[in-house]
């Protein structure tokens, strides 16, 4: 379906060009064609016609009169034309109206002889004028309106694209926080219920030490829970910003990572490699998020059987405040490169495709900071957060 739509547009972009064009060049050079040629034709039938004169004398003066009446016809009309005085075989342009070049009327006149337009000639006694009728320049005057028809073709498809995708995006918002809203929701009624029935084996726990076990467990489940009902309600409401340890919320992360990496715990190393920072103004608890989705998907990359090491940096540079998560995992393939932060996406058996585009929704909108895989390849991958030091 991809390939038959990108096909289907250059058809429809090579339809529309052409019929510019060729409209352009076919019908309106035609056109304008024919009307120079019938113009030219009158004239020449006008100037050249029988005068009924009785002696030559009179003649003249009608051949003057017609010289006149052309000239003021072809002004009214506001058509091109140069009358040149005739003097020793040299031409002086002396009356002109719309000249093909602006203002130019020696240039003209050349621009006419090159063109080989036939002059009408007057003759009395040792006056000679030539009238030149430059022929209908209605396409030079519109030369540029194929461009400027194929840019506005140009400029609508270009908003059209942008209005869809910015629909689309609020569209996606509007779900995303729908959806938050309703998960956050829809946890906290069991959430008060696990409320109390940690209440009740605490005070079971008083009386009986096997119940306090139990009673620790579920209080621990009930803290995560109650974490992830917070970062769903806080990605869905306002900003909620406060000066932040960066450092801090990085360790933590990573700490509560470690102790619940499930697969071959003992030969994964996370490594943390943090420089005291400038303290931001940030959403603590959604930065953390970000840090723990980053942190499972190096975990995750990481092969069978080997080794793995995943290094968390913290540093500033500039006017930023950078994080970079590096593991030495598989990589990432460049055809899916660019589709990982997509809502949905995911290489996974098991997955919702969430984790990667909450965090940049968490980074790129929330704290207008950007996200992005800085390098991948078989010797693993690093993705970067950028940070502004100062919102």
């Amino acid at each position: 379906y991809e390939f038959i739509a990108k096909l289907l547009i250059i058809v429809v972009l090579f339809l529309v060009i052409s019929m510019v064009f060729g409209y352009y060049w076919l019908l309106l050079e035609n056109h304008s064609g024919k009307t120079s040629d019938l113009i030219t034709d009158a004239i020449e039938l006008y100037y050249n016609g029988n005068d009924f004169s009785e002696n030559s004398e009179n003649a003249e003066i009608h051949k003057g009169d017609k010289f006149k009446n052309i000239s003021v016809i072809l002004a009214k009309g506001e058509r091109s034309f140069l009358i040149t005085n005739v003097l020793n075989g040299n031409e002086t342009p002396v009356v002109w109206n719309n000249l093909p070049i602006s203002d130019e009327p020696s240039a003209s006149l050349e621009f006419c002889k090159k063109n080989n337009v036939k002059p009408i000639i007057y003759k009395k006694d040792f006056l000679e004028m030539h009238l030149y009728y430059s022929p209908d320049d209605l396409i030079y005057k519109v030369r540029y309106y194929p461009f400027f028809l194929l840019g506005s073709i140009v400029l609508i498809i270009f908003m059209t694209g942008y209005l869809y995708m910015f629909m689309r995006r609020n569209e996606k918002q509007s779900l995303w926080i729908a959806m938050s809203k309703e998960t956050a929701h829809q946890l906290g009624t069991p959430l008060t219920s696990l409320n109390g029935w940690r209440e009740y084996l605490t005070e079971l726990s008083k009386e009986n030490d096997e119940f306090s076990q139990f009673e620790e467990g579920l209080r621990e489940d009930i803290e995560k829970i109650g974490l992830i009902v917070e970062r769903f309600s806080k990605i869905s409401s306002e900003k909620e910003f406060k000066m932040c340890d960066l450092k801090h919320i990085i360790e933590k992360s990573a700490d509560y990572i470690s102790k619940r990496i499930t697969i071959d715990s003992d030969k994964i190393t996370i490594v943390k490699m943090l420089d005291r920072v400038s303290g931001i103004y940030a959403n603590a608890v959604l930065i953390e998020w970000t840090i723990e989705n980053l942190l499972k998907n190096s975990i995750e990359s990481l092969k069978d059987g080997e080794n793995g090491e995943i290094i968390i940096k913290l540093f500033e540079e500039k006017e930023k405040i950078i994080i970079e998560v590096c593991d030495n995992g598989s990589g990432i393939p460049s055809s899916i490169k660019k589709n990982v932060f997509e809502t949905g996406f995911t290489t996974k058996k098991r997955g919702w495709g969430l984790g990667l585009s909450l965090s940049k929704k968490v980074i790129s909108q929330y704290h207008k900071g950007s996200i992005f895989i800085k390098q991948t390849g078989q010797k693993g991958t690093v993705f970067r957060i950028e940070l502004n030091k100062y919102v």
